[in-house]
């Protein structure tokens, strides 16, 4: 049962919805426009009926899902770059080798969970999404592993349908994770949603459309079937609170310092607890999540979050005033949007061309009725097929009343224009979106390869800025996972990872008995992440080739470089079958090099070498007795630094298990509140059902 304090939530959360999806409507209509018009068709009902009208043929000749796909195609190629890194501030104490260990290990899992095959190809049907329609959501959850697991793992997927999504208004980020809430709408069906929620959950649902917010309904009806729809909702809980930083270097929450002390007291340690040496007032922000229908609140719960699990990623939208008084509005803007009319334009020339081929005059002959002979009519008919034409001179054999002879008609050929126009809209096309190769356009018979590969890779240039919106979308959800980790992984497990090189492995975690384990109960606020666009498409991976090779051939020195340490370098710069078992080997290859190199350099002229080994022995013995004096001393040092180092861990540790047992008791604190205030919703039910039964009793004792 829902507490009373959050079901009354239910229209200040249905006014949110509903405001939001008013506001981004125009680009939500946007979105399934150019989708449509992009990969089913692009004519709309009113052109077919036009063309009806006009008996032309209701074809299309689409362009711009090819200037699409070329984009996905040199986009499927590129992985971009994770680069996990300390936050600014962080502690010097604390950039130990452990922690380097772990950035890097958090950096190859976040490569796992962004370009694993599993995950049905997240970052394709971003990138399409951003191309075709102008933006798209992603969702950052945790599930089970399986069905029999207790072991929860962080996924990220893109939204079934992102027009069912909304966002705070006043957010202002590209990812509007700086709004007050988010949310997804789920479509169920009557059945569905009374299976899930309770038979006669649905009870008071209309299923008409809302006068509210214009075509806006929280249930409808599709053809005969009962529509529900569940607003999955997210919302920010902010509380002011004081914290204060530590003498051990820590921060934490001031009346958790209070409940700390008292704690480091009970537990008998004799050092000297941390003191406070600043403190300040800040905002603490959580994540509510509501599941909220037509009518009632349907749960309610505390999430782990720290951000909004919902990350809009933004194409290259604007932020335009549609009049002087009106207030400023995001608009959202697929690849293709300026495209649009040229596409119609093409269209419509090419619909011309083709009516005056459908409609194309086959009779060349005109003559009177009177003048065709009876037997001769199918040769005036068919003058496809070889006949003789036969004509009467005379009307009704009367020389008085001669007829017309048949006259042969010269059909008007179809204007220049409209095939100027049918066949230059390619070029238009380009020349709009930005994605023509210039050099190919030139009359220049000795244009190279080299120059053909530099105008591809300009080419693409257009769609630099829907390459960083997709890149600013990843940095997000990058930020959300990287807090979700030390939530979720706290058990000793297996963790897939994924190197720069592309190989794949696993990496455990948490487990104290594991001397190759990593610990990954970090402070999310030491992390940050970057997503960097990476250089992988097929033509920079030839230009590169191409300019070590040219680079090699005019420098010795240059080459003799690559050819010792630049193995590796050439090899990824190399599209072929078998790439990553090259690369293997090649590591192999130059580590046998180098061996046989230094067995070489230690094969020289046997005297020298006795020498050599002699003034060496000397050596040795003289730093040795300078080592033992040296070790004399440093082992009198190191006792004395591990003694003050072993002292700064017990101390570390003891504050961290007091940490972790005051905010088990905060839990508590809040498990117990949520049942105190279900225990007095039930009791008020009760209390209620019993007044009733009274008064009805009353009433029956009244009649008798």
């Amino acid at each position: 049962m829902v507490a009373k304090k959050h079901t009354d939530k239910l229209n200040e959360i249905k006014k949110n919805i509903e405001q939001a999806h008013e506001y981004f409507i125009k680009n939500v209509n946007r979105f399934n426009d150019f989708m449509k018009f992009v990969f089913q068709t692009s004519l709309s009902s009113d052109d077919i009926t036009k063309l009806d009208v006009l008996q032309k043929p209701a074809i299309e000749f689409n362009i711009l899902e090819a200037m699409i796909s070329r984009l996905r195609g040199e986009f499927a190629k590129q992985e971009p770059s994770i680069v996990a890194r300390a936050a600014d501030g962080v502690r010097i104490e604390e950039l130990t080798p452990e922690f380097l260990q772990t950035l890097e290990i958090i950096e190859a899992h976040l490569r796992e969970i962004f370009f694993d095959a599993s995950n049905d190809a997240l970052e394709y049907n971003i990138y399409s999404d951003l191309l075709a329609g102008g933006y798209s959501v992603v969702y950052v959850y945790t599930g089970y592993i399986n069905e029999l697991s207790f072991e929860q793992n962080i996924k990220v997927e893109r939204v079934f349908d992102p027009t069912l999504t909304g966002f705070d208004p006043l957010a202002r980020e590209s990812h509007k994770g700086d709004g007050n809430y988010c949310f997804q709408l789920i479509p169920k069906s009557k059945e569905d949603f009374e299976e899930e929620f309770g038979k006669g959950s649905a009870d008071n649902m209309k299923f008409e459309r809302s006068s509210a917010v214009g075509d806006f309904n929280w249930s409808y009806l599709n053809q005969d079937q009962e529509i529900i729809l569940v607003a999955d909702y997210y919302c920010k809980k902010k509380k002011k609170e004081k914290i204060v930083k530590l003498s051990n270097g820590h921060t934490i929450v001031k009346k958790h310092y209070e409940e700390f002390l008292k704690l480091w007291g009970n537990q008998g340690f004799i050092e000297q607890a941390p003191v406070v040496i600043d403190e300040r007032e800040t905002i603490i922000e959580t994540i509510d999540r509501y599941m909220v229908c037509e009518d009632k609140v349907l749960s309610h719960e505390e999430t782990p979050y720290k951000f909004l699990p919902l990350v809009f990623i933004d194409g290259n939208s604007v932020v335009i005033r549609e009049n002087e008084d009106g207030a400023s509005m995001q608009m959202t803007r697929p690849f293709v949007y300026h495209a649009k009319g040229v596409q119609q334009l093409k269209n419509f020339s090419g619909q011309t061309v083709a009516a005056e081929i459908e409609n194309m005059v086959q009779h060349k002959f005109m003559v009177a009725v009177e003048s065709i002979p009876e037997d001769y009519a199918d040769a005036y008919k068919n003058v496809q097929q070889a006949s003789t034409l036969v004509y009467n001179a005379f009307y009704k054999d009367n020389p008085e009343q001669p007829l017309p002879p048949p006259r042969e008609v010269q059909r008007t050929p179809t204007p220049d224009i409209v095939n100027m126009t049918f066949m230059g809209t390619d070029q238009v096309t380009q020349t709009i979106l930005g994605t023509y190769d210039s050099i190919l356009g030139t009359n220049d018979k000795q244009i190279s390869g080299v120059a053909i590969q530099q105008g591809a890779m300009q080419s693409n240039a257009a769609a630099i800025p829907y390459l960083q919106g997709y890149i600013r979308g990843l940095n997000r959800v990058a930020q959300i996972v990287v807090d979700l980790i030390p939530k979720y992984y706290v058990t000793p497990r297996s963790l897939p990872v994924k190197a720069p090189d592309g190989k794949r492995s696993y990496q455990i975690i948490n487990h104290p008995n594991n001397p190759n384990s990593v610990d990954f109960s970090y402070n999310p606020n030491s992390l940050q992440i970057k997503v960097e666009a990476g250089v992988s498409s097929a033509v920079q991976k030839q230009v590169a080739l191409d300019q070590i090779i040219r680079m090699m051939q005019s420098s010795q020195l240059f080459a003799e470089f690559i050819n010792t340490m630049g193995l590796e370098t050439i090899l990824d710069n190399m599209d072929i079958r078998g790439i990553e078992g090259l690369k293997a080997q090649a590591v192999q290859f130059m580590k046998q090099l180098e061996e046989q190199k230094a067995q070489q350099a230690q094969q020289g002229n046997p005297e020298e070498t006795a020498m050599r080994e002699q003034t060496e022995a000397i050596k040795e013995i003289e730093m040795a007795k300078i080592q033992q004096q040296q070790q004399k001393q440093e082992g009198e040092l190191a006792i004395q630094a591990a003694k003050v180092a072993n002292e700064k861990t017990l101390t570390d540790v003891k504050f961290m298990q007091i940490m972790a047992q005051i905010n088990q008791n905060q839990t508590k604190l809040g498990i117990e509140q949520e049942k105190v205030d279900s225990e007095n919703a039930r009791t008020a039910i009760e209390q209620a059902m019993q007044h009733v039964q009274n008064l009805r009793k009353n009433v029956e004792d009244n009649h008798k």
